[in-house]
């Protein structure tokens, strides 16, 4: 029975272990050294023949002319010899020097990339030469350096856009990098990138190129319709035209879709679109680009998951749970920036402090899941009721405070009525139950009842107290007889 052993043991790799210990000039001077002694061996052989032979020819009855030109012959030729042996050796000591240097200094450039990947964020490192190697020979090591260039390029391109990603604020600026890779560096001009809701698992397009594209796309009402989605892995028409039942565009394009996974969780797909390809070259290029935007998304998917994690938490930190609208918290953290824009736009905030009437009655005789069920339909009330760009916000309990941007006193007073008549005609219909309810809404402007935000918000909320003592389901503007105090 044979038994299998490892090269690295081998009697061989083991006699020869001294000569690969040393360094590859070591190498280069003790094999031209063996040739050095092998060259000198044979002028010394060469040398002790034409002694021999001068000793032999000596013995001979020959004339001595003719003995001295024979041996002046032979001294020319060893003299000639020795020169050659000399001159060969010579060249052929330069002419490997160069050979090795060249190597040397190929391996030391490659040695350098290689330092530089491993230390990609060491930007204190730097090949002399640059970190590409030049790629001056047809043959394997060329082959060898290209490849090298390649791998130091990608990885290079690749940290750079990790780097710039987690640099980004939001996921959606982390979709845009990913998409002008697709297009501009990878030459992917057609694909989708969706993404799966966390609330109740659906699916939806976040980036679409080119933008027509989405109305031809797959048309999906559960996440669970994307086979991507649902395996986990990646799924590609070529080859199998039918695989996805829901592609629309099974006879004009093939379509592979990549899941993007992250601890097992799939958080989307990125469906790349492609016409027929007709030739070999144009199929490889197309899998090295399909290959290369997997590794894009590798890096990006992590980055794509805690910007996830932070947006939530922002949300859950800024959102009241109940009914959706920005909290107090929001208003604290971001109503610096927004009385900036304000003053630099030279223009009026209108502020609303709403209150639904007698609702503790309601928590108090139907429970507080009816109240909860009035407070969510109160909020969409007052969500309809105003523009985009004004903010509502659930102040505290039945208590809504609503920022009117660019708002005058008049359309400040139009709006709060709007409202007002909204709440009163709304029948809220909770479990068997139709409840109908009022609201007392107090309004101020900034600046013009006063210069610092949160002294109007006093006022907003002292008109407000002054319209439930009044009778309630009515709108007050502030008026300063309303408030005799110096502080607010």
């Amino acid at each position: 029975m044979s038994h299998y052993r490892p090269p690295g043991n081998s009697l061989w790799l083991r006699l020869w272990q001294p000569f690969f210990s040393l360094s590859i000039y070591g190498k280069f001077i003790l094999v031209l050294a063996s040739f050095l002694i092998g060259y000198l061996l044979i002028g010394l052989h060469s040398y002790s023949f034409t002694q021999t032979l001068k000793v032999e020819l000596s013995q001979l009855n020959m004339q001595q002319d003719l003995l001295e030109s024979t041996f002046a012959a032979i001294d020319t030729y060893i003299i000639r010899g020795g020169i050659l042996v000399i001159v060969v050796m010579l060249f052929l000591s330069l002419t490997s020097f160069l050979c090795i240097q060249t190597l040397v200094d190929f391996l030391d450039q490659m040695i350098c990339s290689l330092k530089i990947l491993h230390n990609i964020n060491d930007k204190g490192r730097a090949c002399k030469h640059g970190t590409l190697i030049p790629v001056i020979t047809q043959d394997k090591i060329g082959e060898v350096a290209a490849l090298v260039n390649g791998l130091t390029s990608h990885i290079r391109d690749i940290s750079l856009f990790r780097r710039t990603i987690e640099a980004d604020e939001t996921v959606v600026e982390v979709y845009k990098r990913l998409a002008y890779v697709f297009k501009n560096t990878l030459k992917l001009q057609t694909f989708i990138i969706w993404e799966v809701s966390e609330k109740d698992g659906s699916i939806s397009p976040v980036y679409t190129w080119p933008l027509e594209l989405e109305h031809e796309s797959c048309i999906m009402s559960s996440s669970h319709l994307c086979r991507a989605k649902r395996t986990g892995e990646v799924i590609s028409s070529s080859g199998f035209p039918n695989i996805c039942p829901i592609f629309p565009m099974t006879d004009v394009m093939t379509h592979t879709c990549v899941p993007m996974i992250v601890s097992g969780k799939v958080l989307g797909v990125v469906q790349f679109f492609s016409l027929f390809v007709d030739s070999l070259e144009r199929e490889a290029e197309l899998q090295m680009n399909l290959h290369l935007a997997g590794l894009y998304l590798q890096e990006a998917l992590p980055v794509l998951h805690a910007k996830r994690l932070a947006s939530n938490l922002h949300e859950m930190a800024t959102k009241d749970a109940l009914t959706g609208l920005s909290n107090r918290h929001f208003l604290e953290s971001n109503i610096n920036p927004i009385l900036a824009g304000v003053k630099r736009r030279k223009t009026a905030m209108g502020i609303l402090m709403c209150d639904l009437d007698f609702f503790k009655q309601v928590n108090d005789e139907y429970g507080h899941d009816v109240g909860d069920q009035i407070l969510k339909t109160l909020a969409v009330i007052m969500q309809n009721s105003v523009r985009t760009s004004d903010i509502v916000i659930r102040y505290g309990g039945e208590e809504f405070l609503i920022l009117l941007t660019e708002c005058e006193i008049e359309k400040a007073i139009e709006v709060a009525e709007k409202i007002r008549m909204a709440v009163e005609e709304q029948l809220f219909r909770v479990q068997n139950l139709s409840i109908r309810k009022t609201l007392s809404i107090g309004v101020s402007i900034l600046p013009v009842d006063g210069e610092a935000f949160w002294e109007c918000v006093k006022y907003a909320d002292i008109a407000l107290y002054k319209a439930k003592e009044s009778g309630r389901n009515k709108v007050l503007r502030f008026d300063p007889s309303m408030w005799d105090s110096e502080n607010y």
